[in-house]
């Protein structure tokens, strides 16, 4: 074992190009910025991509994703996110630069997204020395995962879940780089005493401490990530710290827990909003820095002593919940497996002792897009690098950064995460790309640091495969992204028709539309929504999901005047109820009219991008409380060019692809609509053919008659439309909105209403 740690340090010492501020701090200043500016120069390509016609609404650029209009409502003031930081972001930047909050969200991302180039340069600077900041710090913020959840248009929290974390494992690696060896075993020079530790350490360890925390104002994930670093720089100082420097170790690592951690917690923009206690508790933190920065001689038995600072650390540790990623994070994490059901309540008095079982909402996470899992290896190592083969290099030396450097355990978890997306969901694969640049510049420059010693060539040839490596990676993501498809969240018609909508409709009006398009409605039409980006859970999907796939008008509206009179939540109306009898409820609303009483006005949004959406909408529209279960309706776009056989009702593709018969087609063009029926084909699906999107779908019966489809395709004025809906926007055939009529009955004297 003593042969092998000796050999393991000699290796370490070898590769070895130790960091020093002092020296080094000109050279990381200039790798930084032009990590920087060559991240950003390469994410501004995407301009000329977004300038073509169809991307803009009312003089405004359409935005790429939906939370972005989550954010800018709040920055309105309008929704759940008024005090969230992003929207506080929105209307910071909106007021100093001066510029409408579209034009903020449009171009932010590209220069937040950039920072996290000065973070992976300052981590490959930590772990290889100077030279391997250079690839990292290139590269390190134009992985795939990352730059399609932060491109032009895609403004959200992602640039800060990423970066925060990214930043508070690099400080902590910091701050221990003063006590703990550099690698897994001690070289004999970190076996001697060595240079004293800087009496002005606990002073950064307040200073990084105040940054943990105020980090997790974008997201609250940041914090509970946050957390885990802290425990894995406990774990470290422990395995790794240097004879005698373990004590330091831990009492720096205090000082940053009580400035980062003390007190109350805080969500929002309230952690940059000190409290009196928040005040106090970082007066008490700065007390204790001063002892530790005076030493007192009076006082050095009590601060020497180890059992003192671990059980203060304890209790800090369960006062301020500091356990949470074993356990509330750990279940977060369990969520994104998908489920296909969410859990059913007992009956509860409809039950009378709760022994029948309430009903089974459809879990929503297998339906989102940004969830859908990873397909495999190949497709994973592409998301966090430039080639797949790159992203098999990058791994590689990953594991060798690993072996050598145990510091780099605190990017550990953003690593995990990022191969989470092969299980959790794609959204994941972002946080792989810069672990992954650093174990491709790193692993480059450790193994041309071998070969070059051997051939006896100048060191300075480092610096220049450091930089050939990163302007390759640089044009081969140059090339990719040059010429990539913008992806508007909405069609134009669809945003202004919202913009018209907020001139019409009531204060207190809420609009009915799919989830997706909630934050885009709330920014748009300033009216809030009873779904949106926030608020998907099956309990609270499945009325607007049921209300757009009923083939029947009644129902639809009933059900959506009904939920408004229960503040849009009648699952605590039917979480008292047997799933029978919620069906049984739900029967009555198609068959009949029911007293209720009179909501606010609602209004319902019916828009061809839904057309895209009918397999899940159908799932959940069609649910079955009591039997747990939906079946998805049925669509299928049509790209081939084809002819229809009017005598037999089939569909003929010049291709030669087989025919597909169908039972009918519409023909959608400004003008109107042209049906054609085939009788002879019953059970075959419907063809409609929109000549203004210039699409094609093809539909089962369950998507076709349902409200989503008939209100936007059918006659308004027909009479089992016209007697619940009133048409108040008209933009066919892309997207219509209708003003829900009030209930055509309401409760006298003691009858039960809908609405109770």
């Amino acid at each position: 074992m003593k042969a092998f740690s000796q050999k393991y340090a000699q290796l370490s010492e070898f590769l070895d190009e130790r960091p020093v501020w002092r020296k080094d701090w000109k050279w990381l200043l200039v790798i930084a910025l032009m990590g920087y500016g060559g991240t950003l120069a390469i994410r501004l390509m995407d301009a000329g991509n977004w300038a073509g016609p169809g991307l803009m609404a009312g003089g405004e650029k359409l935005l790429a994703t939906h939370d972005s209009y989550g954010w800018l409502a709040g920055a309105k003031g309008v929704g759940n996110f008024t005090r969230y930081g992003m929207s506080l972001l929105a209307r910071v930047l909106s007021g100093f630069f001066e510029a409408p909050l579209w034009k903020v969200a449009f171009w932010a991302p590209a220069y937040l997204g950039s920072f996290i180039a000065v973070g992976t340069a300052f981590w490959g600077w930590l772990l290889g020395g100077r030279r391997a900041a250079i690839a990292a710090g290139l590269i390190g913020a134009l992985a795939p995962g990352f730059y399609y959840r932060s491109r032009l248009g895609y403004f959200d929290s992602d640039p800060f879940t990423l970066l925060m974390p990214l930043l508070l494992g690099f400080m902590l690696a910091h701050l221990l780089s003063f006590c703990c060896t550099r690698g897994w075993f001690a070289t004999p020079q970190e076996r001697q005493e060595g240079e004293p530790i800087p009496a002005a350490l606990p002073w950064l360890a307040l200073g990084y401490g105040l940054v943990a925390r105020v980090a997790h104002f974008a997201h609250d994930d940041i914090r509970m990530i946050g957390v885990a670093l802290f425990w894995i720089a406990i774990f470290l100082a422990a395995a790794t710290g240097r004879p005698g420097r373990r004590l330091e170790a831990l009492k720096l690592l205090m000082v940053y827990a009580l400035a980062a951690y003390a007190g109350f917690r805080q969500h929002g923009i309230d952690v940059l909003v000190p409290t009196q206690f928040g005040l106090a508790i970082a007066g008490a933190t700065i007390g204790l820095v001063v002892l530790l920065w005076r030493r007192p001689e009076r006082l050095r038995p009590l601060l020497d002593h180890p059992w003192v600072w671990l059980i203060a650390l304890l209790i800090l540790a369960v006062l301020c919940d500091m356990f949470e990623p074993f356990g509330p994070f750990a279940a977060k994490v369990t969520s994104y497996l998908k489920p296909v059901t969410d859990a059913a309540p007992s009956g509860g008095a409809a039950a009378g002792v709760g022994a029948v079982p309430g009903p089974v909402y459809p879990g929503i996470t297998q339906s989102i897009r940004e969830a859908k899992n990873v397909v495999d290896w190949t497709t994973f190592f592409a998301g966090v690098s430039v080639t797949p083969w790159t992203g098999v290099l990058g791994g590689l030396g990953l594991v060798f950064i690993l072996v050598l450097r145990p510091a780099f355990l605190l990017t550990l978890p953003l690593t995990v995460l990022g191969v989470g997306s092969l299980f959790m969901g794609v959204r994941f694969a972002m946080f792989g790309g810069p672990s992954f640049a650093l174990g491709l510049g790193l692993g480059v420059h450790w193994l041309a640091k071998a070969i070059l010693d051997r051939t006896g060539a100048r060191e300075n040839v480092l610096t220049l495969v450091q930089i050939l490596l990163a302007g390759g990676c640089l044009l081969g993501y140059a090339g990719i992204y040059r010429n990539l498809a913008p992806t508007p969240v909405l069609a134009p018609a669809h945003a202004e028709a919202l913009m018209k909508l907020k001139t019409i409709a009531p204060k207190d009006a809420s609009v009915w539309t799919w989830w997706d398009y909630g934050y885009a409605t709330q920014y748009y039409a300033e009216r809030m929504t009873p779904t949106d980006g926030g608020r998907h859970a099956g309990r609270d999907i499945y009325p607007t999901a049921l209300a757009l796939m009923s083939p029947s008008a009644r129902q639809a509206a009933q059900v959506i005047n009904m939920s408004a009179g229960l503040n849009h939540d009648p699952a605590r109306r039917w979480d008292r109820q047997s799933a029978a009898e919620v069906q049984q409820e739900l029967a009555m609303l198609a068959a009949s009219d029911q007293p209720m009483k009179r909501p606010p006005t609602q209004y319902v949004v019916v828009c061809w991008e839904n057309m895209n959406l009918l397999h899940w909408m159908g799932f959940y529209g069609g649910w079955d409380v009591l039997a747990g279960k939906g079946t998805p309706a049925r669509t299928q776009a049509i790209d081939e060019a084809f002819n229809i056989d009017q005598g037999r009702g089939v569909m003929v593709f010049r291709a030669g692809t087989a025919p597909i018969a169908i039972k009918s087609v519409d023909m959608l063009a400004e003008r109107g609509t042209r049906r054609v029926s085939f009788a002879v084909n019953p059970a075959a699906p419907h063809l409609v053919i929109n000549d203004v999107a210039k699409q094609v779908r093809l539909m089962d019966d369950t998507a076709y008659n349902s409200m989503a489809v008939q209100l936007l395709i059918g006659d308004p004025a027909r009479a089992e439309v016209s007697s619940y809906f009133k048409l108040v926007h008209e933009g066919f055939p892309l997207v219509r909105i209708y003003e829900v009529l009030p209930p055509a009955q309401e409760p006298r004297g003691q009858a039960e209403a809908f609405t109770q």
